[in-house]
């Protein structure tokens, strides 16, 4: 028998659209199995990809944010208030500072489709994006809901590490040559970061950077590409997502080829459960 939780993980009581999202979700991946031709249909259904150039769009945006992260705060806190009230410092004070990866996570993170549209149509409205919001972010690797920043607290680096973060997103858009050493160097030494870095750099440029989150691992792996459970270097890690596109997307550069991958890990995923 499955007993329905009545309360949201911040400890609100759901609503109904809440509800009624819970039980469809139960209902549809509740199946015994879920046969390839369903998996298959659903697939050639689901062409909204919207999101792979809505990201970008908003990631350029928020470069303009770098040194205004005071406003930025002040706006996602008012703006999102359920939605951004996991960010927090140990005492459970608001942050004071904020990076850009942490900034997206509050879309892509294990919450529904409807919140996730809400916040995407929030950061339209707030970065005068020109392309329409997204409504559909399946595939699209979500954050752990009990770790969701890409910085913390025990080291006493925080800021430092903010800005790491900072100028490695700059450096995606161009800003600045520093991507390749910085990464290297903040996935081996940063506090906090592995592969979820991987995460956030497909979330705003997903034409390059291909996620090497846990389920894209065994994915790939099984489907020979090879990715060890060691984070990769920069460079390993643009032969693998290149490997991505010449083995799985044919070679593809489509702003959505990588995204109809990360959308079959997605099903294959949730088929396996």
């Amino acid at each position: 028998q499955f007993i329905w939780p009545r309360v949201r993980e911040d400890g609100r009581f759901l609503n109904r659209k809440d509800r009624i999202e819970q039980i469809t979700q139960h209902l549809f991946f509740s199946r015994p199995t879920i046969d390839s031709s369903f998996a298959e249909g659903a697939q050639k259904m689901d062409n909204d990809y919207s999101w792979t150039k809505f990201n970008p769009a908003a990631a350029q945006k928020l470069c303009a944010y770098s040194d205004r992260r005071e406003e930025l705060l002040s706006w996602l806190y008012s703006a999102l208030p359920e939605e951004t009230n996991y960010l927090h410092d140990p005492d459970h004070k608001k942050l004071t500072d904020i990076d850009p990866f942490t900034v997206f996570g509050v879309m892509n993170r294990h919450i529904s489709q409807e919140k996730k549209a809400e916040v995407a149509k929030a950061f339209k409205i707030f970065f005068k994006v020109d392309e329409p919001s997204p409504t559909d972010f399946r595939g699209v690797s979500p954050l752990n809901n009990e770790n969701s920043m890409f910085f913390g607290f025990k080291d006493g680096k925080t800021k430092e590490d903010i800005n790491n973060l900072w100028t490695l997103f700059l450096g995606i858009f161009g800003q600045n040559n520093e991507v390749a050493d910085l990464f290297n160097e903040m996935t081996r030494h940063q506090y906090g970061i592995k592969f979820n870095l991987t995460m956030g750099m497909y979330w705003v440029c997903p034409t390059k950077y291909f996620p090497l989150d846990g389920p894209s691992r065994k994915y790939l792996n099984a489907r020979g590409v090879p990715v060890s459970e060691q984070v990769p270097s920069y460079d390993e890690f643009l032969k693998i997502s290149e490997e991505v596109r010449q083995k799985l997307c044919g070679g593809s550069t489509a702003d959505n080829a990588f995204a109809i991958v990360t959308r079959d890990i997605y099903y294959s995923t949730h088929k396996a459960q």
